[in-house]
């Protein structure tokens, strides 16, 4: 598998680097803002009736980019991200029997942010209780964060 490096470049000089596969890359090319460089290495890409050239970059020009904000994080979001595994022992836990943990409890001042709420099943929410995992001497077995968002062009 080939990948192709995209570069967004942004009016206020950001670039953003990433690469994507080669099926996203020829679907790309044909992008209204997307620039092909002189200079780019072309793969071949053989279909049942043609060959289509594909560069090895694809610049594209965007003067504005729609960045979504984050939905705040709910039960189904949360459940979802961990793939219904409990964040202390990875028991696979059903939706309905499923709780959320905040790592850091709202009694000690931890938000419910997408950093500070981990899925967990209702045995281990039940023995860490009020305290911090280390408080309660339990072990985090992911590391929470915010689901990856996409930009777009608007």
């Amino acid at each position: 598998m080939v990948m192709i490096t995209t570069t967004i470049y942004f009016s206020n000089n950001v670039m953003i680097h990433r690469q994507v596969s080669l099926r996203r890359a020829v679907s790309l090319m044909d992008h209204a803002s997307a620039i092909v460089p002189p200079e780019a290495e072309l793969h071949e890409v053989h279909s049942p009736s043609r060959v289509v050239l594909v560069p090895a970059q694809i610049i594209f020009a965007i003067n504005r980019a729609f960045i979504p904000q984050l939905p705040q994080p709910n039960k189904r979001s949360i459940y979802e991200r961990e793939k219904g595994h409990c964040a202390y022992c990875d028991r696979w836990i059903a939706y309905a029997a499923a709780t959320l943990d905040h790592i850091v409890p709202q009694s000690l001042g931890g938000g419910s942010t997408w950093e500070n709420l981990v899925n967990c099943c209702q045995r281990c929410n039940q023995r860490k209780g009020g305290r911090t995992p280390e408080g309660a001497h339990m072990h985090l077995l992911i590391q929470p964060g915010p689901p990856k968002v996409r930009l777009r062009a608007e």
